[in-house]
């Protein structure tokens, strides 16, 4: 945990990156999600039809494997929905 001083200190020097070269300070501040928000939503959509396929080929681990990956892109995506609203 940062003190108050440190913690000013760094909200000092985000104030001046931001000021010096806006570009940058907003390329910084973007997660990846949102620079690659069309891969990790490929990603869910590949993953559902893996999921599908696997159940309709009775295969465990392609299901499995499948439903991983949907999750996880549906988790990712999620998550910067709500923060991105907050």
């Amino acid at each position: 945990m940062l003190s108050q001083n440190e913690r000013r200190q760094l909200e000092e020097i985000e104030r001046r990156l931001r000021n010096e070269d806006p570009r940058l300070a907003n390329r910084l501040t973007l997660n990846w999600v949102v620079r690659h928000r069309w891969i990790v939503l490929a990603t869910g959509i590949l993953g559902a039809a893996l999921f599908v396929l696997g159940c309709v080929c009775a295969s465990g681990t392609l299901a499995i494997w499948g439903f991983v990956m949907a999750a996880v892109a549906g988790t990712l995506l999620f998550r910067h929905r709500t923060r991105r609203r907050g």
